[in-house]
């Protein structure tokens, strides 16, 4: 009875957890010595899998995530960025509500041949936090890890990029409440994503000398996602 209530617990907590964030080009975007100031943002429907207690189940989470991004150009073909932002998490009814996020990444061009760029693009952003929901008091830390290598195709103030990249979540947490008739129960819990490879194509436009708007796509076997970004470049 005790495993069984323990999983309870988990389903009522499901929805805090990590999804795919939007990633943009794999190359560098900025020269050397230059800023970028970016928003993102992206909507993800994807299966998690939550192990506690002897047993696991898995939930299809949907998530909004929105960064504030600031890049700088390390050299020509090196750019290194941080991410600030917040998420919004809803499964199986429940609504996380807004909880802070955070993050960083590095973007390389290895090749250029003409107006064809190849690159490649990690990231990694975290989440912690703790809540009480339903009377189960929650303590919850993951992070995720997206890693990409693909071309950059300029065809001139438009680019079309794409490539397969790896996607990680790794988290865990501790959920305990007062049950009646059994006292106060804890267990401890385990987070992971169902799929570790996926695809992603996007496109980014130039408004102008100094800022560009994209939009992407990304899938993996149990998860998809579509995002958009706005860069500002100085």
């Amino acid at each position: 009875m005790r495993t069984v209530t323990i999983v309870i617990m988990l389903l009522a907590f499901c929805g805090q957890a990590y999804a795919l964030s939007f990633m943009g080009p794999p190359k560098a975007d900025l020269a050397q010595g230059q800023y970028g100031l970016g928003i993102d943002y992206s909507n993800s429907d994807m299966d998690l899998e939550f192990s506690g207690g002897g047993s696991s189940i898995t939930i299809d989470v949907e998530t909004d995530m929105i960064f504030t991004n600031l890049g700088y150009g390390i050299t020509d073909n090196w750019d290194g960025f941080l991410r600030l932002g917040f998420s919004n998490v809803e499964a199986e009814g429940f609504d996380s509500g807004n909880e802070f996020a955070y993050g960083f990444g590095t973007k390389f061009t290895f090749a250029e041949q003409e107006n064809l760029l190849w690159g490649s693009l990690f990231q990694i952003s975290w989440l912690t936090g703790e809540d009480t929901v339903s009377g189960i008091d929650v303590d919850i830390d993951a992070y995720e890890i997206q890693f990409a290598v693909g071309p950059t195709v300029d065809l001139g103030g438009i680019s079309v990029y794409g490539g397969p990249f790896l996607h990680l979540v790794d988290g865990d947490g501790k959920v305990s409440a007062v049950v009646p008739g059994f006292g106060t129960l804890s267990g401890n819990f385990d987070i992971e994503q169902e799929s570790e490879f996926g695809g992603f194509i996007g496109i980014s436009a130039e408004l102008d000398e100094s800022s560009n708007v994209g939009i992407e796509f990304q899938f993996t076997g149990d998860a998809d996602a579509i995002g958009i970004r706005y860069v500002l470049r100085f």
